[in-house]
């Protein structure tokens, strides 16, 4: 067995058996709701969960088991196996065995467990698609007897390099002492950590005001414990904000093991390269980025990566290479699948979609459009369905789940290149390095990631285009300037350009663009808070934040301020060209 990481090996069985206790309940409702779909569902779900995690972290037994528990409910589903008490009593006891393997490997990450009476149980289902009743089965519809229950008792190997491999025992005897020893870590409802992050906002917020005022205090005791409450309080506001934020570094292990095993599964030559992985994320959306990636990297492999002979015969190198990257742009998280194979091809994309249905002959589709096929329920290029990819419901997983999370998945690709998929996400609830600025009476935060640069502006550096256009000349360059208040649309504005503070805002889809603002208050850490559903329509506002002295305030997408005006220039000019007679349009 290979060694396992004792920090990826706590996160999964920890989350395992969460997961099993809420699906026990769904096997007791097979009996009351024979083949319910939507039971099947959840059962499918959790023991699909349980089965990739378990063989990425290296517990094969434990993977092999929830994978023939994953067929025995897809039969289920498909209706070819009907339940019985007998059935519902094997899996209540599947279920049994799990949660005992579960507290068993926190106990020894290296022991293996089996139980040959399960296996034969699951086994008999899926060789005769009837119950695991001895007497319904045996000689009868499989004519081998291997679907009859083979008393065994459940075995444990222990495979610790510290001791040698032990005798193996029954389960009975080595069950855990007492729970107690796997209590370092606890679960705690976000909603009692969201309390927790309001009622601590409030405190600070009261902290500062009496700290501002501690100035008047006569007794050098009051100074100094007022001065101490404050270290205390803020040490307390940063642990309770970083209680939902989580790495992505046991997500991108995780990745690393799915590519591998992927890989070897279609014999390809697979470098994975991973970046960013300390980068931290809410822990809700986080859980719900795991099957999106599973999804791509395994796609980046099977339908990115040219088998080796394919790349030799191109002119590339035998391995292919697959990035894994996370980094911060414009506010927002993104998450970025790229490969180094055959890129996307439209006209196959197109016509695959016709096949299927998706399409009509006459439909035409720009490149970009195509390319958003791969995004349809049921879409696939695969000929053959395999244990991979075939099945057309990775990438529809992908895109449902992003959208849920409110962020964008966008696709960058050449023919022969590669294929490059961003998901970006946005910030719902971080700790943002911020800088305050100011616009007349107002104050508005503006993310740190998104200033390039401030400038104090000279009237040397500005220069004039057309009637109101104006251009900074910074260094070699030449930046447009903008008004926030004309941004957003405010009628309070400044007199001379040159009289207010430059924000140079770059992006790696853009040109760089200077935003004109009266004067920066200061830097500080905030807190994202959600607006609500009357004003969450809002283009360019990514929440709020509460400042220091109680004040509520506005936090900027500039990058998202810029494209939005961007985009609405070059449909005023667009409309403009269609009004104009023929030649013009040809002309242009």
């Amino acid at each position: 067995m290979a060694e396992l990481d004792p920090e990826m090996c706590k996160c999964f069985l920890d989350e395992a058996k969460e997961l099993l206790e809420s699906v026990e309940q769904c096997f007791l409702g097979l009996e009351k709701a024979d083949n319910d779909p939507l039971i099947l569902d959840q059962i499918l779900r959790v023991a699909h969960n349980i089965k990739g995690s378990a063989g990425a972290v290296g517990f094969d037994d434990l993977s092999k088991l929830t994978h023939k528990l994953e067929s025995v409910i897809l039969r289920l589903k498909k209706g070819t196996c009907t339940i019985q008490a007998e059935m519902v009593s094997l899996l209540l006891k599947c279920s049994d065995f799990l949660k005992l393997t579960i507290d068993l490997l926190r106990e020894n990450n290296s022991a293996r467990i089996q139980d040959g009476t399960i296996e034969h149980g699951l086994d008999a289902i899926l060789v005769c698609g009837m119950c695991s009743k001895e007497k319904a089965c045996r000689g009868s519809a499989c004519g081998t007897g291997a679907c009859g229950f083979v008393h065994r008792s459940a075995t444990i190997v222990n495979e610790s390099k510290a001791e040698p491999p032990s005798t193996p025992v029954t389960l009975a005897a080595v069950r855990p002492k007492s729970a107690a020893n796997f209590d370092d870590s606890i679960r705690v409802a976000l909603s009692r950590i969201d309390k927790l992050m309001n009622n601590v906002g409030e405190l600070v917020i009261l902290q500062t005001g009496l700290s501002q005022t501690r100035h008047l205090l006569q007794s050098t005791v009051q100074f100094e414990t007022v001065t101490q409450m404050d270290k205390i309080i803020r040490d307390v506001q940063e642990i309770t904000l970083s209680l939902r934020m989580v790495p992505l570094t046991q997500t991108f292990q995780k990745m690393q093991r799915i590519a591998r095993d992927t890989s070897q599964a279609l014999s390809k030559e697979v470098e994975l390269h991973v970046s960013g992985e300390d980068i931290e994320l809410d822990k809700n959306v986080l859980e719900q980025l795991s099957d999106p990636l599973v999804h791509l990297l395994r796609n980046a492999v099977d339908h990115g990566l040219e088998t080796p002979e394919q790349r030799v015969a191109l002119g590339k190198s035998k391995n292919g290479h697959v990035s894994l990257a996370a980094y911060h742009s414009g506010g927002r998280v993104v998450i970025e699948v790229k490969d180094d194979g055959k890129g996307l091809d439209p006209k196959k994309l197109v016509t695959k979609a016709v096949e299927k249905g998706l399409l009509r002959h006459e439909d035409s589709l720009t490149d970009e459009q195509a390319y958003q096929l791969i995004f349809a329920p049921g879409f696939s290029t695969k000929e053959e369905v395999t244990n991979t990819s075939g099945r057309g419901v990775g990438m529809d997983v992908v895109k449902t789940n992003i959208t849920a999370l409110q962020g964008e998945v966008s696709i960058e690709t050449a023919l022969g290149k590669g294929t490059a998929f961003r998901i970006s996400l946005p910030l719902t609830l971080a700790i943002v390095e911020a800088m305050v600025v100011k616009l007349g009476h107002d104050r508005y935060v503006v993310p740190i990631v998104q200033v390039s640069e401030t400038i104090q502006m000279d009237r040397t550096q500005i220069s004039t285009v057309g009637e109101t256009g104006q251009i900074l000349k910074l260094r070699k360059e030449n930046i447009p300037v903008l008004a926030l208040n004309q941004i957003l649309g405010r009628n309070d504005g400044f007199s001379h350009p040159w009289e207010s503070v430059g924000i140079i805002v770059r992006d790696n889809m853009q040109k760089p663009n200077c935003i004109l603002v009266d004067k920066i208050v200061g830097q500080q850490q905030v807190v994202i808070k959600q607006l609500g559903d009357e004003v969450n329509w809002l283009s360019g506002v990514m929440g709020a934040a509460i400042l220091g002295d109680g004040e509520a305030v506005l936090i900027l997408d500039l990058q998202e301020l810029l494209r939005k005006r961007i985009q609405k220039f070059q449909k005023v000019t667009m409309t403009q060209i269609h009004q104009q007679p023929s030649r013009t349009k040809e002309a242009v």
